[in-house]
């Protein structure tokens, strides 16, 4: 009987100690920092497969101002990975001792062969040489958005470069039939447009050196390759009868007003030079393809060359489950659940990546562009955003804004007063 009785405790007990240990194991826990940002639920569908491959939680936190909550340490110490907005970011947190270098878990050839060196080097800290995160995404500007049927009324024409555009212009616009819809205004950030297409320019006209130059705050605006740069804008904007409501209109109109002026048969605009971001603004009702297109800004020079945006990702736990998910996370096989939508926005920076399950064909398209640009090493991250903020952000917009209401008359004054604040 005692025997039984013991029998009979041991397996309660096993049984109990089993239940427990099931009911109390978790996966370890990865958190992601970052920002808010559209399709963010197709970023979660991609972390809920990762999570089930390696049987590790996974969970995302947006934060309104990730880098700030990362310094300050308010609820991030326990935060595994982030994405970064932006490269100038990611090098201040490096240097300041909040993020691990990227080798820690990529190795050096994977790196090398993933990323073109722009991307590397915007990553990599001056000081130390470290570098400190791999961009995520990217974003293309670069861009000439065109309604597909008036485009087509006017002969469907083909630019070789800026020149030809600008010689098109001049040759087809007239009193009441303007070619370009340029509205910039954005509040406090007026003139962020008119940099994206100062740095459209510099990269196209000039090359990639000059505009390395450029971002880098190697050289100033009084350089005539910059000087003149900023003169090509007013090759367009200056044309008579070429900018729908005059050149005045270019800082006091809201820029979002374009897509809609664009798809609008009473007007005759055909043209608006924007980035990306302009697929956010056309009516819904309007359907890319049929009622809107666009073409990468013309060049003969540097063909494939691209200005755009991305986000970066970066290490804030050395563990080995951290460096296990950041691997995921910049593999050639990321993304392709999320590309597979078609409404899909997400173009890998890993020029590696797989990109066989895109359904949406914008964003192939953009996808291309990104991938011809980054195989060649002709892709740059948006110059203003590598720059000091208070010239990126402010003086530079202050100074465009400057000669686009005023014209050439001013450009050695307007350089010389944006040359004073380097």
């Amino acid at each position: 009987m005692e025997l039984i009785r013991k029998n009979i405790f041991t397996i309660l007990f096993l049984l109990v100690t089993l239940i427990f240990s099931v009911v109390a194991f978790s996966p370890n826990e990865i958190l992601i920092a970052g920002p808010y940002f559209p399709q963010i639920e197709y970023f979660e569908n991609e972390l809920e497969l990762i999570s089930k491959d390696m049987n590790i939680k996974i969970r995302y936190i947006p934060l309104s101002d990730v880098e700030t909550e990362i310094i300050e340490g308010n609820n991030t110490d326990n935060f595994d990975i982030a994405i970064i907005p932006n490269p100038q970011g990611v090098v201040n947190l490096g240097e300041r001792g909040f993020l691990y270098p990227i080798t820690i878990a990529l190795e050096e050839d994977k790196i090398q062969k993933n990323y073109s060196n722009h991307l590397q080097n915007i990553m990599t800290s001056d000081q130390d040489n470290k570098m400190y995160g791999v961009l995520f995404r990217l974003i293309p500007n670069s861009l000439i958005w065109y309604d597909v049927e008036k485009y087509k009324e006017i002969g469907s024409p083909q630019f070789n470069d800026f020149e030809e555009m600008v010689s098109f212009t001049k040759e087809n616009v007239s009193n009441g039939n303007p070619l370009w819809c340029m509205d910039i205004e954005s509040g406090a950030s007026t003139g962020w447009i008119a940099s994206n297409w100062l740095e459209d320019i510099i990269l196209h006209e000039y090359g990639p050196n000059v505009y390395d130059n450029w971002s880098e705050q190697k050289i100033t605006p009084k350089n005539k390759d910059i000087k003149s740069s900023i003169s090509s804008i007013g090759e367009i904007i200056f044309i008579n009868n070429a900018i729908y409501g005059g050149k005045e209109r270019i800082i006091s109109k809201e820029f979002r007003n374009n897509y809609r002026n664009l798809v609008d048969r009473d007007n005759t605009c055909v043209f608006s030079w924007s980035g990306h971001f302009a697929k956010m603004y056309f009516p819904s009702d309007k359907t890319y393809g049929i009622d809107y297109d666009f073409f990468k800004f013309p060049s003969t020079n540097n063909r494939n060359a691209l200005v755009g945006l991305g986000d970066s990702l970066v290490i804030l736990n050395s563990s080995e489950e951290s460096i296990e998910v950041f691997n995921s996370l910049t593999s050639n096989g990321f993304g392709q659940d999320w590309t597979s939508h078609r409404d899909s926005m997400f173009i890998s920076a890993n020029k590696n990546s797989i990109i066989n399950e895109i359904k949406n064909p914008l964003l192939l398209k953009e996808t291309t562009l990104i991938r011809n640009a980054l195989n060649e090493d002709l892709f740059r991250y948006d110059a203003s955003e590598l720059m000091e903020r208070r010239i990126g952000a402010d003086h530079l917009l202050t100074a465009l804004k400057k000669y686009i209401l005023s014209g050439n008359l001013v450009i050695n004054l307007i350089t010389q007063e944006l040359a004073s604040q380097y």
